[in-house]
């Protein structure tokens, strides 16, 4: 998929979650729910989780706890090349 991925939903979400990061413990992480995120968005909580899937499938995202999520570095250079270009 590549960075074709990004250049729709998926990067406002990615980049939504790296806006809302905050540092807990020496770690990142997004204290955010679903359901925050799919409103926040405007779409369904649905369609996020579903993202979030495949998301952690291609390793852009990782749960550290139950609704607790990280960028991974993967995620965060995805983040910063399109920031660059645009």
């Amino acid at each position: 998929m590549g960075i074709k991925l990004f250049l729709n939903d998926y990067y406002d979400l990615l980049k939504f979650m790296h806006d809302n990061e905050v540092v807990i413990l020496d770690e990142k992480v997004i204290p955010l729910t679903q359901q925050e995120i799919a409103t926040t968005l405007k779409c369904s909580k649905m369609k996020i989780n579903s993202m979030f899937s495949i998301l952690q499938k291609q390793d852009y995202i990782e749960q550290k706890t139950r609704g607790k999520y990280v960028l991974t570095d993967k995620a965060e250079n995805i983040i910063e090349t399109i920031e660059t270009l645009q």
